[in-house]
């Protein structure tokens, strides 16, 4: 006989003459059952990965839709463009802009920004015909000299924005 045969035998007759405490064989079952029921009633992780990239790819897209457009406080909606001539494309790119400087400037100075920004637009507009052709000789010359100084104080605001205004 080989040796491992032999360890074998000695090995089960040591074990079949070993007796358990009937209590052990209780606790043993009632532990596999307790893993047994959480194994089916849990959910798997591949599963809660899947539920989670379910929901991001139905929230971000709705939170997108969602968001208000800085635009929207100038001109009201981008219809407002259109009708003078724009694009929805000229409209997401003010409200880039808009974004960018409530990103720049503080919360006063962007409260001032777009306040200024929105007397520039009204005047614009005013001037725009819906073919977006600019005709400045409509502005009276009180108009103009309010467009200058706008446009006057609106400069710094444009200079920290774009990164180039000196400390």
């Amino acid at each position: 006989m080989s040796i491992d045969k032999e360890l074998r035998e000695e090995l089960q007759q040591a074990a079949d003459s070993m007796h358990c405490p009937p209590d052990l064989y209780g606790r043993v079952r009632q532990s596999y059952q307790h893993y047994v029921n959480e194994k089916r009633g849990g959910f798997s992780m591949k599963k809660r990965m899947l539920a989670g990239i379910v929901a991001i790819a139905i929230l971000i897209p709705s939170a997108v839709f969602a968001a208000s457009y800085l635009a929207d406080d100038i001109f009201g909606s981008a219809a407002t463009i259109e009708q003078q001539g724009g694009t929805q494309e000229d409209y997401e790119e003010i409200d880039e802009m808009l974004q960018a400087a409530k990103g720049k400037l503080t919360e006063d100075e962007f409260k001032e920004y777009m306040e200024l920004t929105k007397q520039v637009v009204q005047l614009k507009l005013k001037i725009t015909d819906d073919k977006g052709v600019k005709h400045e000789e409509k502005l009276t010359k009180e108009e103009q000299q309010q467009f200058e100084q706008l446009a006057s104080k609106l400069a710094p605001y444009f200079e920290k924005i774009q990164g180039t205004a000196k400390p």
